[in-house]
């Protein structure tokens, strides 16, 4: 009996950009994922920065934000 084969495609960047949409529902491209993260593994200064590089508003932005990742997110938060 044969074994069964598969074609592995690895994904590029438009895959990504299509498939999960909470990285593109940011209009300041915020990296939500990597920030909290870095806070779930108690790297606050790395947090600090992931969420900082895109943005420099970024204290002001966390007050008025309007969550449009969490829109975008597949899992629906």
């Amino acid at each position: 009996m044969d074994k069964p084969s598969f074609h592995v495609v690895i994904p590029d960047y438009r895959y990504w950009r299509q498939n999960i949409k909470c990285q593109t529902g940011c209009p300041v491209n915020t990296d939500s994922r990597g920030y909290v993260r870095a806070i779930a593994d108690g790297d606050y200064e790395k947090a600090y920065w992931i969420a900082r590089m895109p943005n420099p508003l970024a204290s002001i932005c966390g007050r008025i934000c309007g969550a449009p990742c969490e829109l975008a997110c597949r899992r629906g938060w």
